[in-house]
């Protein structure tokens, strides 16, 4: 028995070097990239001005608009649309009527954290804008 508990220990103790060494590499390099596929930046909100932000997030940011299918018998949900901390109804429809120049930052969040942060109903996801006013 006390042969193997060394071989166990050492064995685990190279497990865990392995897995942290994998975890410290993974976000290193994978968080620009998912930074950069859950928000639009201030440089790509300013090249896109005149454009509404439905389109400007349809061209960039596509999968955004997705609807997903949610497990609970609901059938598929639509995005949820938040616009300076407030939940609106009318989703879609307010991305169409409001122009990339009048927005300071739009990110999306995954369905875990929307419900973390603000509440049931946010099963496929939030869209998050803050305005300049």
């Amino acid at each position: 028995m006390r042969r193997t508990r060394p071989r166990l220990t050492a064995l685990a103790a190279l497990a865990l070097a392995v897995a942290l060494t994998a975890c410290a590499s993974s976000s290193a390099g994978g968080a620009s990239g998912r930074s950069r596929d859950t928000a639009i930046s201030a440089e790509e909100l300013e090249k896109w001005s005149n454009e509404d932000l439905f389109t400007l997030i349809q061209r960039i940011r596509p999968t955004w608009l997705q609807s997903r299918a949610i497990h609970t018998g609901m059938g598929r949900q639509e995005i949820s649309v938040i616009l300076d901390g407030m939940l609106q109804r009318s989703g879609f429809d307010l991305l169409r009527g409001l122009l990339a120049n009048d927005v300071r930052e739009v990110s999306y969040m995954n369905a875990r954290d929307a419900t973390t942060l603000y509440g049931t109903g946010m099963s496929a996801g939030a869209i998050v804008i803050l305005t300049k006013r």
